[in-house]
């Protein structure tokens, strides 16, 4: 892919339907949200499972080649957009305003949103698969639900194990880097200029770790391009 392509493809991906929901409410929550240590204690666990069922999905998922019904794709057909469906959820929770109601209300219509775009997209890849994969996919999509996980797992289909080098290649960490970055920014916005506190030493090696992953993330990205 050259330099021209991958411009493209990066914007492109920029523009997807689902970031005209994140993005607006990411500058909300950036100006007039704040986390604290009771609120992220209540939706910290949400975000956690999230980022878990990601990493898990990542481990198991060979897109466009295989139809995937193994690990978590044999309890939920779209186990990508559910764990980013509890990441929300958990931001929601954690993030905090003044007025509270204001969070609130925007909090609701960015899941409304989400779920919203989810079906659309949840759709329109459900035709695509079922004309790839006919009737192993049919069959598949009758016995497994799209984003609200069963509890007995679906055992027809290929299978196959867990994947290190999968999951690697999706770049999932890089989602959860910089959750976790994000977590420290507003962890430093409360701290600082809305209860006007000194930072400490656990502050300090919080600060430390996002500075570090933002190197670690840089230098992934300047070592990909070299090969």
């Amino acid at each position: 892919m050259t330099k021209q392509n991958a411009l493209i493809h990066r914007l492109e991906r920029s523009f997807k339907p689902r970031f005209a929901v994140i993005y607006p409410f990411g500058f909300f929550v950036l100006f007039f949200c704040s986390i604290y240590d009771v609120s992220l204690r209540a939706g910290i666990g949400f975000i956690i499972a999230g980022l878990l069922v990601r990493l898990w999905s990542n481990g198991y998922a060979i897109k466009n080649d295989k139809l995937t019904t193994s690990g978590p794709y044999a309890f939920v057909r779209n186990p990508l957009y559910f764990g980013t469906f509890l990441i929300a959820i958990g931001f929601v929770i954690a993030l905090q305003s003044d007025p509270a109601w204001l969070e609130r209300v925007a909090g609701a219509a960015f899941l409304f949103g989400l779920i919203f775009m989810y079906y659309g997209t949840i759709k329109g890849e459900q035709g695509m698969l079922l004309a790839k994969f006919k009737e192993a996919y049919s069959d598949y999509s009758k016995n497994v639900p799209a984003i609200i996980p069963c509890l007995v797992p679906y055992m027809r289909g290929e299978k196959w194990p867990f994947n290190l080098q999968r999951l690697l290649k999706s770049k999932e960490h890089k989602t959860v880097f910089w959750i976790y970055i994000l977590l420290v920014v507003f962890y430093l916005k409360t701290r600082l200029f809305i209860e006007h506190k000194p930072l400490t030493d656990s502050s300090w090696n919080l600060i430390t770790i996002a500075v570090f992953l933002i190197l670690l993330d840089i230098a992934y990205e300047f070592n990909k391009k070299k090969l």
